[in-house]
């Protein structure tokens, strides 16, 4: 019997709008039209992204029932990659070039791999990736079972495609709007939220920060040797009538 992982990251998301209700029949039928289809027989390199059931990792059949995860309604989706073993490849080269007795050009290789791909591909089977998440309607939250960065894009683009809902990642803010918080805290959180400034040229990589080490001039200047615990006093200044009669003094003599 299928199972949600007990263990692992969990990264939440928020949505604004109205969504089905998952009780009906009528979410089912949103799920089942962005189902999974199988890509086993494909020629060529591939991926299929869709829902599934717990109960059924096909994506052939979609109830309520199914969607029940006690707490929240129990939403699972599948990737399906196929693609050419490299393996493979690397040892076809190695015996035409063997029986030809001198390396494959770059067009001799390239047609290797197509003609590769063409026989093999119908062959061999895609990788198989199985991601849970727990939606919660009242509350307007979905919490994703994966932390990588492409489960996460692939489970929001699945996800406006079907329920035509933009999904936000949580951060502080939100989750602090979306507690029981009362309406005096929450706009002190408003309130205290820092705003990023955008920077375009660190953005486009053409800016680093330097380090304030590095950008301050050094220091050429010798510093003034003292016992310890001696202050050192700042040296008196002559003015400009002491210094005209000490060179008077000294002319004369």
């Amino acid at each position: 019997m299928a199972a949600i992982r007990k263990s692992g990251g969990v990264v939440p998301f928020f949505w604004q709008g109205k969504i089905v209700d998952p009780r009906n029949d009528e979410f089912a039928e949103h799920l089942s039209l962005q189902r999974f289809r199988t890509i086993e027989n494909a020629a060529s390199e591939e991926v299929s992204i869709g829902w599934v059931t717990p109960a059924d990792p096909t994506g052939d059949n979609f109830s309520p029932e199914e969607l029940d995860g006690g707490i929240g309604t129990w939403l699972r989706f599948r990737i399906d990659k196929k693609s050419m073993p490299m393996k493979w490849l690397q040892i076809h080269r190695d015996a035409a070039e063997k029986a030809r007795g001198k390396k494959l050009s770059a067009k001799e290789r390239r047609e290797l791999k197509d003609d590769l791909m063409d026989q093999l591909l119908p062959r061999v089977l895609p990788t198989i990736t199985l991601v849970d998440a727990l939606l919660f309607e009242e509350r307007k939250t979905v919490l994703l079972f994966a932390t990588s960065k492409s489960a996460k894009e692939a489970f929001g683009k699945l996800f406006f495609e079907t329920f035509s809902l933009q999904l936000e990642p949580a951060d502080p803010l939100q989750s602090g709007l979306r507690s029981d918080l009362s309406e005096e805290d929450k706009r002190t959180l408003e309130r205290v939220n820092p705003i990023r400034w955008p920077n375009t040229a660190l953005e486009q990589g053409q800016w680093r920060p330097v380090p304030v080490a590095a950008a301050a001039p050094p220091n050429t200047e010798r510093p003034v040797e003292q016992n310890p615990g001696e202050a050192q006093s700042p040296q008196p200044q002559a003015s400009p009538e002491t210094a005209t009669a000490t060179e008077s003094t000294e002319h004369e003599a």
